[in-house]
């Protein structure tokens, strides 16, 4: 039986259907269900043993959730704990679907979803919560004029300095150098000359 398909291809098949469950599977739910028999192979029992993903008591095997995320608070605490954010895939190894949860605190803007160099989605807590700059800060901000692009060339100009516009180099082409495949070619050339 177990000679068939490599033993992470049962593995994969076993937490396929554990994710699927709702609580723990015995032993022989999971043979009714896939024709996996573990007590048959030890090697798929240590390698069970051995996943993080996987719970093993006597007769019992239950997966292990990266996270319970049940509300709209529990996200929102999860993300704030994290600084560099968590990606998608894993914020959805949970025992719900939290697909409306992470859409309606996205709407409201309570977090950010980025993508990484890998495509991948990750999501950040939005902390709305800022300090109120003082009244003088605010004041001094609002009292710099930037000065329009027509101005600030003139005001440049007039200080010595210049914008200037990128050149593009144009490469000239390199002669090609002629080949000269016999002797009687080069001969014929050297007579001529």
């Amino acid at each position: 039986m177990y000679n068939d398909k490599h033993i992470n291809t049962y593995i994969h098949e076993i937490l396929n259907y554990l994710k699927n469950s709702s609580s723990q599977v015995t032993f022989s739910e999971l043979y009714s269900k896939l024709r996996i028999d573990i007590h048959s192979n030890s090697h798929l029992i240590k390698a069970l043993q051995k996943n993080e993903k996987i719970k093993m008591t006597n007769n019992t095997i239950e997966y292990l959730y990266a996270y319970n995320i049940q509300t709209e608070e529990d996200l929102l605490k999860i993300l704030n704990e994290s600084q560099e954010g968590i990606e998608m895939v894993k914020l959805k190894d949970n025992k719900c679907n939290i697909d409306n949860i992470i859409e309606k605190c996205r709407n409201e803007e309570k977090l950010i979803i980025l993508k990484d160099l890998d495509n991948a989605e990750v999501c950040f807590y939005n902390d709305t919560y800022c300090d109120k700059p003082d009244k003088d800060i605010i004041d001094l901000w609002t009292q710099i004029k930037i000065p329009g692009y027509q101005d600030l060339l003139r005001e440049l100009n007039t200080v010595g300095l210049k914008s200037e516009k990128k050149e593009i180099v144009k490469r000239k082409a390199i002669p090609k150098k002629l080949k000269v495949k016999n002797i009687e070619e080069i001969l014929k050339l050297l007579i001529h000359m």
